[in-house]
């Protein structure tokens, strides 16, 4: 008969992010964070459940699930069967198709962290340095810039596209992001009320809006702290587009530039939103990329990875973070198939690691055609997010 793990024994270092199914397995778990404190990143955004909400149900504990309304994006507004996510025409403001997408599920990040945050043993200020994999040992040691080091029995890289856990399993070079010939910005904001309304007024979550130009509009409701004061509503802005090799835009300046060029194309009502974006707003700017996941080492079951910095993938398809809930439910069951059924870490790994990285892979490719195709007036329409809406390439369980 297998023989049971001891669940204090068994120590899971997870290296940047946060991470919640630990608990409902009763495994001893620590995240390393390199932020000096929760959510202390400027930078912000929401995302979509969509077809990870069962693997997603099977991650969150009840306690949690229970106050998560509180993260969504509109807590008030709620879940609806009849949400829809509509695609313009971004020039002429046509509609171009209107995608079901019952229940859409769309998470303040900054507040879906915090209550992920609860009850965990989080070390914040830890940038990761060094990992020691010792021959003939079952343990592994992370070792941080500030000179410290905990040792344990895995590490996971959840140290998102730039992850060093990936960098120290297949080299840099191999690790290495591929930038793809698309540039992007991105913003979180409020509005003037009346325009605020007025965007709400065409869908009240979410739209996108393509132009025969090359440019991809997408907004998305990020906060709502009055219902009644359209003013204080906050929006998720992304405005990407098509460069093949040009500098990324540097400084508030050059990216406002770029950001009023694109702007300017867009119809009404959308010109009128992205124009009015407050003048001391942050906006950042980056080239898109991609690593296409392949196999790697993991250290005799001792190192793996999950999330983006196992399948760095483009966003205009939403399907990063559901790809990013699978592997967490997944690998929770390989690690309960360790912690509680005796079966060794390298077999339960094993597991893991073949599904992840070929529906990563998958995810990865089919993520960045339909990223290029977007952005081709041509192609458009017979790219994955027109022909399969944020449906996954395969049915997951």
């Amino acid at each position: 008969m297998a023989q049971k793990n001891n669940e204090d024994g068994f120590h899971v270092l997870v290296i940047g992010a946060v991470a919640s199914c630990s608990r409902q397995l009763k495994i001893r778990c620590t995240l390393f964070e390199r932020e000096n404190y929760l959510n202390e990143r400027i930078r912000d955004w929401n995302f979509g459940v969509y077809h990870a909400k069962p693997q997603f149900d099977e991650c969150v504990p009840d306690h949690i699930s229970g106050k998560l309304s509180s993260a969504l994006s509109d807590p008030v507004r709620g879940l609806s069967e009849q949400d829809v996510f509509p695609l313009f025409n971004a020039q002429t403001g046509e509609l171009l198709m209107e995608m079901p997408t019952p229940n859409a599920t769309r998470l303040n990040r900054s507040k879906f962290r915090v209550l992920l945050a609860e009850g965990i043993d989080i070390q914040y200020s830890k940038r990761l340095s060094v990992i020691d994999c010792p021959d003939n040992s079952t343990s592994v040691t992370a070792r941080f810039e500030d000179g410290s080091a905990v040792t344990g029995n895995l590490i996971i890289g959840a140290d998102g596209a730039n992850s060093r856990v990936r960098d120290f399993l297949l080299g840099p070079s191999k690790a290495a992001l591929e930038p793809l010939p698309l540039l992007g910005c991105g913003a979180v904001e409020s509005l003037p009320a009346d325009i605020s309304r007025k965007i709400r007024d065409i869908n009240d979550l979410y739209f996108v809006a393509y132009h025969p130009e090359g440019v991809c509009a997408f907004m998305a409701v990020h906060d709502v702290p009055d219902p009644s004061k359209p003013e204080t509503w906050k929006w998720m802005f992304s405005l990407t587009w098509p460069d093949k090799d040009g500098p990324v835009p540097v400084g508030a300046e050059a990216i406002r530039q770029k950001w009023v060029f694109w702007a300017e194309q867009l119809a009404e009502p959308f010109r009128s939103a992205y124009m009015s974006i407050a003048p001391s707003a942050t906006i950042w700017c980056d080239r898109l990329a991609e690593w296409r996941t392949e196999p790697w080492d993991n250290r005799n079951g001792r190192v793996t990875l999950a999330g983006d910095a196992a399948h760095p993938m483009t966003y205009h398809r939403g399907q990063g973070l559901n790809n990013a809930i699978i592997d967490a439910a997944f690998l929770c069951r390989s690690l309960n198939e360790h912690c509680q059924n005796g079966t060794p870490i390298t077999e339960a790994l094993a597991v893991y690691e073949k599904e992840m990285q070929e529906r990563g892979r998958a995810a990865v490719i089919s993520s960045g055609e339909n990223s290029l195709m977007v952005h081709d007036w041509e192609r458009l329409k017979q790219s994955p997010i027109f022909t399969m809406g944020f449906k996954p390439l395969q049915k997951t369980s």
